[in-house]
């Protein structure tokens, strides 16, 4: 009985372990929220294992954007997400995209998605960014 019943949930930890990384390859929609500086933009985040892309409208036109993987808790901390300079640039009309490739997931190790303005237009610019967007990272591939 006992062998039975450990056979029993060693396929199902196999199945569902199988299923969660079919999913996570396949990648995961998540919507952009706007933030008090951009109420009227909308956006969507296409994320996988190993890539991620961006497509928004609504933003600021001709303005430098900025993409990062945040996490609140337990402390604040940030990083870049794809390749430097994690930039894309809104075209006339405020629309924009960012495709970039990761070195790794982020789910399960950053909580969050933040695309951020630039007003200056510098991308290194840190003390001048204001909040465009964030989306949340599910903890885990569903």
């Amino acid at each position: 009985m006992n062998v039975r019943r450990t056979f029993v949930t060693l396929v199902a930890v196999i199945a569902v372990a199988s299923f969660a990384f079919s999913i996570s390859a396949a990648g995961q929609n998540l919507q952009l929220m706007p933030l008090k500086d951009s109420p009227k933009a909308s956006g969507t985040v296409e994320l996988s294992k190993d890539r991620l892309k961006i497509d928004v409208e609504g933003l600021k036109p001709d303005s430098v954007y900025t993409v990062w993987l945040v996490n609140m808790k337990p402390k604040k901390e940030q990083a870049g997400a794809g390749k430097s300079p994690y930039m894309f640039k809104t075209d006339s009309t405020g629309k924009g995209s960012y495709d970039s490739s990761l070195s790794e997931s982020p789910v399960g190790k950053w909580s969050t998605i933040m695309v951020v303005l630039h007003p200056s237009g510098d991308p290194m610019d840190m003390k001048n960014m204001a909040p465009a967007f964030s989306a949340m990272i599910p903890a885990s591939a569903k």
